[in-house]
């Protein structure tokens, strides 16, 4: 095999169990840094975050949802995620274990195979709707919040299985997840919807990496 070949089949084998690791991992990330609304929110990106994590098994994965401390007093009303395919959203069970967000009985919870359409993105499979409503505006899952949820119902669940697109339907995206954040702005009347980046930067950074050894390759083949 001369150079430039093994060059590129090492480097692919690399992406391989790069992307095998990332697929087989306890937990799974989504950072809310794409704004597509109107007006974004305070402060530097993520402007929340959403981790799921499967302990390393099957049946059972835990979700915890927070707002970044640095939005000042926006809020998030609404989290979007998706589902693999194959697994039925009206399977799932949700049962808050804690947080300083708002309650079980002022956050509603709905599923539906492409049933929530993000406001100019896709269409998800799961929406959790925060106050208000339901609830009051003294509810609100405000800046520096966070909430814990355990999701069952499916003995294949793993925090792989959230890890999906969405639907196209139009507009932005696609999107693994998104935020819609309410009371933006300097008079906090403003909105937005914030997507989760799909893939982490580092993973583009070193697959960038990758690809500029195979060129740097060719070129030393020719």
């Amino acid at each position: 095999m001369d150079t430039k070949g093994l060059v590129i089949k090492s480097c692919a084998a690399a992406l391989f169990g790069l992307f095998s690791l990332q697929a087989s991992a306890a937990t799974v990330t989504f950072n809310y840094t794409e704004s597509f609304g109107a007006v974004t929110p305070d402060g530097p990106a993520p402007y929340a975050i959403a981790v799921f994590d499967d302990g390393g098994t099957a049946g059972s994965v835990t979700l915890t949802m927070s707002v970044s401390s640095t939005v000042n007093m926006a809020d998030v009303t609404e989290m979007y995620f998706s589902l693999d395919p194959l697994l039925d959203a009206n399977s799932l069970n949700f049962t808050r274990d804690g947080g300083t967000g708002p309650s079980a009985a002022d956050t509603t919870i709905s599923t539906g195979t492409d049933a929530f359409k993000a406001d100019g993105d896709g269409l998800y499979d799961i929406l959790f709707d925060f106050p208000p409503p339901p609830g009051t505006i003294s509810s609100r899952f405000n800046a520096g919040e966070d909430l814990v949820y355990t999701i069952s119902g499916i003995a294949s669940l793993t925090a792989s299985s959230f890890n999906f697109w969405a639907t196209p339907d139009g507009g932005e995206g696609p999107y693994l997840s998104v935020a819609k954040f309410q009371s933006t702005g300097p008079d906090q009347e403003g909105s937005d919807w914030v997507g989760a980046v799909p893939v982490p930067a580092a993973v583009w950074l070193f697959g960038s990496g990758l690809l500029g050894l195979i060129g740097i390759a060719r070129r030393k083949r020719a």
